[in-house]
């Protein structure tokens, strides 16, 4: 028993001398209270909204990485890090062109932060601010579309407000998240009534430009009823029934990843299917949905090129020379990318939202036909998919005018 107590006694000693020992070989530096070396030779780099700042790396063997700390314009403490191998420190998101102070410190793995070194940079234009300066707002169907331009491809976001005789003060309309180089932002639903809009831009550090006031009134418009329309199967036109796929599939309100309208494969390009809308009517917009697929989005049978055609009711739909162009349309990715590139989330977005495009203003051609034509599929395969379309516009009557 005595033999068996100190075996036990050996064994829990053995456990803490361990454990001591662990201690010892605890992650670098764990007993150390000296400071590194501060950074030598900084040099500044002004750029929009912040700076490059860099400096050499000082030789102490425990230094983990480099910290700069500044103050935002919002007046609170922001801190941006460096790794021990890269010889500058990269700040982004000041919203103004002011003088500010910034402090670096070099620190090592027991967290002893080196003698600060206090440098001022003056940034440039910040990406807010420019593109605030690029806004340029004009009328269009349901509300209207916003011009801009953001070069540096910023993630901001677009905060839309609205006043006219049916609101109590300025309400929210809606904040559009956009990373694309150019405009137009299209800004839908709102009533044709002369509004009064401010428009600010707000990047991801939360710094917000000077509103963008100005009035107008959107172009009124409506969603055509889709129950009205019917497949005119017309010399030329193709089979949309490939893989489980439908004609009617195109409007039945199903975005689901077996719901799609498609071509046989291999068909030629051009996949031409004609529509009777039912009524005559002016186009202003119309929207199509890819299938609702992560992995196919831009890809294989999605549509990149088409074109729309419309013909009046006084003529012959049968005819080809009865139809005008409307529209030439390319369907592509917001971030400007290509088929082997990656999707960003704004481009997998915008495949879910349905890719929206504008028919001519100028033009207000009443029509009853409408004839789509698919010219090219992302992936060069023959043959054309698509999920679900949607037309807008107002019905003409007795007393629509083209004005």
């Amino acid at each position: 028993m005595k033999v068996k107590m100190i075996f036990i006694s050996l064994l829990i000693s053995g456990m803490i001398a361990g454990c001591k020992e662990d201690n010892v070989r605890a992650p670098y530096g764990i007993e150390d209270t000296t400071p590194p070396q501060e950074v030598t030779n900084i040099t500044v780099k002004n750029t929009a909204g912040g700076a490059v700042i860099k400096y050499d790396i000082p030789s102490d063997p425990d230094l983990m990485y480099v910290k700069a700390l500044f103050e935002s314009k919002k007046g609170e403490i922001r801190e941006v890090r460096s790794s021990m191998y890269i010889d500058s420190l990269v700040i982004k998101g000041i919203g103004d062109t002011n003088e500010h102070n910034v402090t670096v410190y070099a620190v090592d793995r027991a967290d002893n932060a080196s003698k600060g070194i206090s440098v001022s940079i003056h940034p440039e234009t910040p990406p807010v601010i420019k593109i605030r300066e690029s806004l340029a707002a004009e009328k269009d169907w349901g509300g209207f579309s916003l011009a801009l331009e953001n070069k540096e491809k910023e993630p901001i976001s677009i905060m839309v407000y609205y006043e006219n005789e049916e609101t109590k003060g300025s309400v929210l309309h809606d904040i559009y998240y956009t990373e694309q180089a150019t405009g137009p932002l299209a800004i839908r639903g709102l009533s044709a009534l002369p509004s009064h809009f401010s428009v600010i831009v707000r990047d991801r550090w939360e710094n917000e430009s000077e509103p963008y006031i100005f009035e107008l009134t959107p172009l009124e418009e409506e969603l055509l009823d889709s129950s009205k329309f019917k497949e005119m199967f017309i010399p030329g036109d193709v089979r949309w029934t490939f893989f489980g796929g439908g004609w009617d599939r195109f409007f039945n309100d199903n975005y689901g990843v077996g719901d799609f309208a498609h071509t046989d494969y291999p068909t030629p390009f051009p996949h031409p299917t004609t529509i009777d809308m039912g009524a005559t009517v002016i186009l202003s917009r119309m929207k199509i949905w890819q299938r609702l697929y992560e992995d196919d989005f831009y890809k294989h049978a999605c549509p990149r090129h088409f074109k729309v055609y419309g013909c009046p009711e006084n003529l012959d739909p049968f005819k080809e020379e009865s139809y005008v162009l409307l529209m030439d349309g390319h369907l592509e990715k917001p971030s400007g990318g290509d088929f082997t590139d990656p999707n960003t989330a704004e481009d997998i977005l915008a495949a879910k939202e349905g890719h929206e495009f504008l028919f001519e203003n100028d033009s207000m051609s009443p029509v009853r036909y409408v004839r789509f034509i698919s010219l090219e599929s992302w992936s060069g395969m023959e043959c054309t998919r698509i999920s679900e379309m949607k037309f807008w516009g107002p019905y003409v009557n007795d007393n629509i005018t083209n004005e």
